[in-house]
């Protein structure tokens, strides 16, 4: 019995060494094929689309500036849709929502703000940040890794590696919508080099499989001079 216990033992720890040495690798290949080296010299992104949600298409526009700052924009039915946030405090303004004055996000909605506001892939540097990242197997198609990152603030997300090309295909995360948690994915394809750096240009997010919106990147640019009043309370004329 005890020379079963210690081969099982001895078993588990040869496995959770394998597991660390694959994750080491799927890691060391995703920040090549990513580019994180070059990506980490980028100050700003200006990224410009449009977004297809329930037959209505709308344009929008994404800025991000180091270390945290975003903007987001959509026009919607001749009104604007403003999010912004600048490493400290987010705002919203959103009219067709029902948000007809500029007010401070919610902690939900600032939860969500900061995984955007992120330029770097979410998988870089991690033990820095204190999170903590485990290879939990692959998809059901066999086309990609399954990483479950876990924060320092204890939220999860799972991000899929395309064995392929070791580049993020799809992030999952859950969220919090009407009151309840609802499981969100956010799959990413048709990659293209900007200044030697892939970037997703098309985003579709799903929930319960279904895919509920669509985002297309006409425009891509890094580098660009952006005001830092960009980031700021929103001011609506």
């Amino acid at each position: 019995m005890r020379r079963l216990i210690i081969s099982l033992v001895l078993a588990v720890f040869a496995i959770t060494a394998l597991s660390a040495q694959d994750l080491d690798k799927i890691l060391s290949d995703h920040y090549k094929a990513s580019a994180q080296d070059k990506m980490s010299k980028i100050t700003s992104t200006s990224m410009i689309g449009k977004s297809v949600a329930m037959g209505m298409e709308t344009q929008m526009a994404i800025y991000q500036a180091r270390p945290n700052n975003l903007r987001l924009e959509v026009n919607v039915m001749n009104s604007k849709i403003i999010q912004t946030y600048n490493g400290t405090t987010g705002w919203l303004y959103a009219p067709i929502m029902g948000v007809t004055e500029v007010r401070e996000m919610t902690q939900d909605e600032l939860k969500t703000i900061l995984q955007q506001a992120n330029m770097d892939s979410p998988l870089w540097d991690y033990k820095a940040k204190g999170n903590n990242i485990e290879l939990t197997g692959t998809t059901e198609d066999g086309s990609a890794y399954m990483l479950k990152l876990t924060t320092a603030e204890a939220d999860d997300m799972t991000i899929c590696i395309s064995k392929e090309t070791s580049l993020i295909s799809k992030v999952i995360t859950i969220q919090m919508a009407q009151g309840m948690e609802t499981e969100i994915e956010m799959d990413m394809k048709d990659y293209k080099t900007v200044k030697g750096i892939p970037v997703a240009h098309y985003m579709a997010t799903k929930v319960g499989g279904q895919v509920m919106s669509t985002i297309t990147f006409e425009s891509v640019e890094f580098d660009k001079p952006l005001d830092s009043a960009l980031f700021g309370k929103p001011v609506i004329e």
